[in-house]
């Protein structure tokens, strides 16, 4: 609770997750930011996946504007109220909108057609990844569709979430709702699953794709390190993030970890 002191009201309780949350998200979309304007002077990529690229970094803008535009309403309008935390905000909402849509979106054109149907998620990405450096016997094929369902369940529960984020609108920030924490559990358990699942299946295919030659070797190691750290990274954050919502359930440290996790993974978009 807040409460008076000769400096002021002291909010920092609920409030400094969010705050520190939205500093660090902050950096990483300036990293993005960084990562695109060197991305897009070069013409290598196909159309397709530029205009993907784009639309990524506007929804990752967009992002940050709406959590910027929260955090506002929180502490400026109703500076030193807790009540407006017990509701959560449109712009709140249109966040998780949008973070659902960033990372449902990293897919080829080619991993749409190899599916035979509209998919986007971040993960799927690594499927395509997966697909294109070996053709698929029917290990791979199980590998591959696993990764597939467990990213359409993650992508599924979290436009659950936004949608009851709108119907209730109380019990989401802290003191969760049920239904809310249900749909939460399952977009989130099951995207860390993808991540961790995708990062060694590519590991594996990369490592047993080693032909001998120096130069081949140390840059499939190259690669290999790479998706280690960034699977681990995001799975960290994810498992962080899941742990936090049910272990605090009437605190925000989850929240900071939500909003950074969109950021990971546009800035690994781009550096892929």
């Amino acid at each position: 609770m807040s409460s008076p002191s000769p400096n002021g009201i002291d909010i920092s309780g609920p409030f400094a997750p969010i705050y520190w949350g939205f500093v660090v998200s902050l950096f990483l979309g300036g990293m993005t930011i960084v990562q695109a304007y060197i991305y897009f002077p070069h013409k290598g990529d196909r159309s397709s996946i530029r205009i993907m690229a784009g639309c990524m970094l506007l929804f990752d803008l967009v992002s940050s504007a709406l959590v910027a535009q929260s955090i506002y309403y929180y502490l400026v309008p109703h500076f030193g109220s807790l009540e407006p935390l017990a509701s959560v905000t449109p712009e709140l909402s249109a966040e998780c909108l949008f973070a659902a849509i960033i990372t449902f979106m990293c897919v080829s054109h080619d991993l749409l057609l190899f599916f035979s149907l509209e998919t986007n998620r971040s993960e799927m990405y690594f499927v395509y990844q997966l697909y294109s450096v070996r053709r698929l016997d029917l290990g791979r094929w199980f590998v591959v569709g696993t990764i597939t369902a467990f990213a359409i369940l993650a992508f599924v529960g979290g436009v659950a979430c936004v949608a009851t984020m709108y119907i209730f609108k109380r019990g989401i920030l802290s003191d969760h709702n049920r239904t809310f924490s249900i749909f939460f559990g399952l977009a989130k358990g099951f995207g860390a699953l993808a991540d961790a699942l995708a990062t060694i299946a590519m590991c594996m295919t990369l490592a047993s794709s080693k032909t001998g030659m120096k130069g081949t070797t140390t840059l499939l190691n190259s690669l290999i390190q790479f998706i280690v750290h960034r699977g681990a990274l995001v799975t960290l954050i994810q498992t962080l993030l899941l742990l936090t919502f049910f272990a605090a359930p009437t605190q925000l440290y989850w929240f900071a970890f939500h909003i950074n996790v969109t950021k990971l993974y546009a800035n690994t978009f781009f550096a892929m």
